[in-house]
């Protein structure tokens, strides 16, 4: 996290007309895949960067064509805990979803340990791998797609690439029925099948935030975080 005084952050305030409906959850839905943080009903933030820029004046010139009205503000927190805590849930959203992409490796990882004890591979134990690998690289690649944090999620983000290639190595020696080669290879990656993760009951920290009502006030921009 940047120092107190360095961090900028990009502000979007917009207002769409409320009829037809699907133009206000279009841009709903466009700021809940940029992971954005609702300041206030339609005030988001996010830390600036270039990508982030260019995302908002796309949103911003978008809302305009729909007969909206949308505004982008560089801000500065003039409250150091109210910029660590949104920072924080930011954070937390984008890495607990890496962390899933993690768990599903790990899960693969711990089913080859015992298929590699028992020296078992048949042609559906491969079907199956590979719909699990499919499935992982699908989280991933969506986890990346919304993750316009850049540097911030930078650990997070190789931490799931490096379980991923893990994962695509092992499932190729057991394609050629290597079991040594493939047990020396998970005894030099344990960390990954052991790897702490989010418990199954654990409520997502970035569910999508409740859609807002046509009718509530909109309220002024403001440059402050």
């Amino acid at each position: 996290m940047q120092d107190h005084g360095v961090m900028r952050w990009l502000q979007l305030t917009y207002k769409v007309p409320s009829e037809p409906s699907q133009k206000r959850v279009w841009v709903w839905r466009r700021l809940q895949n940029l992971g954005a943080y609702a300041l206030q009903n339609s005030v988001y933030l996010l830390p600036y960067s270039e990508e982030v820029e260019k995302h908002f004046r796309q949103l911003s010139h978008d809302i305009h064509e729909m007969g909206g009205e949308a505004s982008i503000f560089s801000v500065v927190a003039l409250d150091v805990a109210d910029e660590q805590r949104i920072l924080r849930a930011l954070l937390d959203c984008r890495n607990a979803d890496y962390n899933k992409a993690v768990k599903v490796c790990a899960r693969f990882l711990s089913r080859a340990v015992a298929l590699v004890e028992k020296q078992e591979w048949n042609d559906q134990l491969q079907t199956e791998f590979a719909d699990t690998l499919e499935k992982v690289h699908l989280s991933f690649r969506s986890a990346r797609r919304h993750d316009v944090l850049g540097s911030y999620t930078a650990i997070a983000r190789a931490s799931a690439a490096e379980a991923i290639a893990v994962c695509e190595q092992v499932f190729r020696i057991l394609q050629v029925r290597d079991f040594a080669k493939a047990r020396r290879l998970l005894e030099m990656n344990y960390e990954w099948i052991y790897h702490p993760s989010i418990p199954d009951n654990e409520g997502s920290p970035c569910a999508e935030q409740p859609e807002p009502s046509s009718d509530e006030p909109i309220s002024s921009p403001s440059p402050r975080v």
